[in-house]
């Protein structure tokens, strides 16, 4: 038998698997757009806006990993690179932190809070600030490699392509898409969205930008730009007006689905499918509650978090309903990942739903809502929180870790897999841990929680165990 899978279908396949998902394009190229099992390298993952996650997420029952504490309120969304995870926080401030421990690398302060999720590459971090500045640091050492002031007053958000750093204005003035240098910060080129107001992240795929608006008659609007000369390749008019909630994010999501299909979420509780080459509607789906989120295709199909609050899942080809649960807060944006979809919610808690059916499998509480998207790389969902903390969270024993040199710093789990590597809790894994491990090998702390020191897998906590893991230790090195 001949199966003919589409592009999609293949990017679909290639991601549960672990591979590299490559968002491409012409005329204006956003190739590059790379996400693997351990890379987010801008909000929800890449330039289609697709929420979908080239990883496994952890599937049972959580705990947290580890913990990393800011001074403010966080609101955006981390990204990953290398195994550091960056997360900006309304204290002014961009982090680099550990992703094996949850100890910070650096951090360097802006002026003004930083609410937008950055982006990641080619050894760079690039972040837009509320001043109209767009920085790009060194993702080794915060360094300043550039900075640009393009007298926007509100930038969005950053979309990397291989032809530069993309962004556009979220003020209620909004005009223009922006293109800059990836290298130096030079402006390339702009085009202006004619008569748009309030549009905040544009999507781009196959050689064009969509952005989802408002125009100057408070008509709901998606429009198509070309990349190549910035010529509207086609405008169409969504059924919410000016007495109608605008979905407050960046609403529209791209997939190769049906040979190019615009998904997009108008505010006030409509979903459309639209063609990708002309704007022509597919289908309308409007049982739904007010809308504030980025809708997610994956898997044959499209998931829409909703305010009412409530989890759908609907069919891309006609528009129906495949199921529907209700949650208990409203929901960030969902993130999927193989057979699962992440999201966060007003409730203070980071959810994970089976994507099958929407039934629950996990919750964890924060100390604050989570109103940006979580992201999952291979084991791990990172989640930010209003209370100022970014919380690295993995598949565990979900019992407390402990302290084995009684100098009060628990043992950590750097990788996840229930095993704690880092004995003496000192946020790193060395030779002191084998020693640490060595020296408190007959411990009650230790005997009493052989599940986390069984470094052989043979059931119980000894010598060999000590052995085990100088020899992780020794591979790592």
């Amino acid at each position: 038998m001949t199966h003919n899978l589409s592009r999609r279908e293949m990017l679909r396949l290639a991601a549960v698997a672990g591979g590299t998902v490559a968002v491409t394009g012409a005329g204006g190229s956003v190739a590059g757009q790379t996400a693997d099992s351990e890379t987010v390298p801008m909000f929800r993952y890449d330039a289609y806006n697709s929420g979908v996650a080239p990883a496994s997420g952890p599937k049972e029952e959580i705990d947290d990993v580890w913990t990393f504490e800011t001074d403010d309120r966080l609101t955006a969304q981390p990204i990953v690179s290398n195994g550091t995870v960056f997360q900006v926080s309304e204290d002014a401030e961009i982090y680099a932190v550990s992703g094996d421990g949850g100890t910070e690398e650096w951090s360097v302060g802006t002026n003004q809070p930083l609410v937008r999720t950055p982006a990641v590459s080619n050894g760079l971090v690039y972040v837009s600030t509320q001043t109209g500045r767009i920085l790009a640091l060194s993702v080794a050492s915060g360094s300043g490699e550039w900075s640009n002031s393009t007298d926007v007053d509100a930038p969005s958000a950053v979309v990397w392509t291989d032809d530069g750093v993309v962004f556009c204005e979220t003020d209620n003035a909004a005009d223009y898409v922006y293109n800059l240098d990836a290298a130096t910060g030079d402006q390339q080129w702009q085009f202006e969205v004619p008569d748009a107001l309030n549009f905040k992240l544009p999507v781009l795929a196959e050689g064009r930008a969509y952005v989802y608006c408002q125009d100057q008659y408070e008509n709901h609007v998606l429009a198509a730009h070309s990349l190549s000369d910035g010529e509207e390749s086609w405008r169409v008019e969504l059924p919410g007006n000016g007495s109608d909630n605008m979905n407050h994010s960046s609403a529209v999501t791209y997939a190769d689905y049906d040979d190019g299909t615009i998904f997009v979420a108008d505010g006030h509780g409509v979903v459309e499918s639209r063609d990708a080459a002309d704007g022509g509607r597919n289908w309308q789906f409007s049982d739904l509650g007010n809308i504030n989120t980025v809708p997610t295709f994956a898997d044959g199909s499209l998931y829409v978090a909703t305010e009412e609050p409530a989890l759908h899942a609907i069919d891309p080809s006609i528009g129906t309903r495949q199921w529907r649960e209700s949650l208990n807060g409203s929901p960030t944006s969902p993130v999927y990942a193989d057979g699962v979809l992440y999201f966060g919610a007003d409730d203070n808690y980071v959810y994970a739903h089976d994507a099958d059916g929407g039934e629950e499998l996990w919750n964890f509480q924060t100390g604050g809502s989570v109103v940006a998207p979580p992201v999952v790389v291979e084991g791990r969902v990172y989640a930010a929180s209003t209370d100022g903390i970014l919380y690295a969270l993995g598949e565990g024993s979900g019992i407390e870790a402990p302290d084995i040199t009684g100098d009060g710093s628990p043992a950590q789990d750097f990788d996840g897999d229930g095993l704690y590597e880092d004995v003496n809790g000192d946020g790193s894994f060395t030779a002191v841990d084998v020693q640490a491990l060595f020296a408190n090998l007959d411990s009650d702390a230790v005997q009493e929680n052989p599940e986390l020191f069984d470094f052989n897998g043979d059931g119980q906590v000894d010598v060999t165990d000590v052995q085990a893991l100088f020899a992780m230790l020794d591979g790592e090195q």
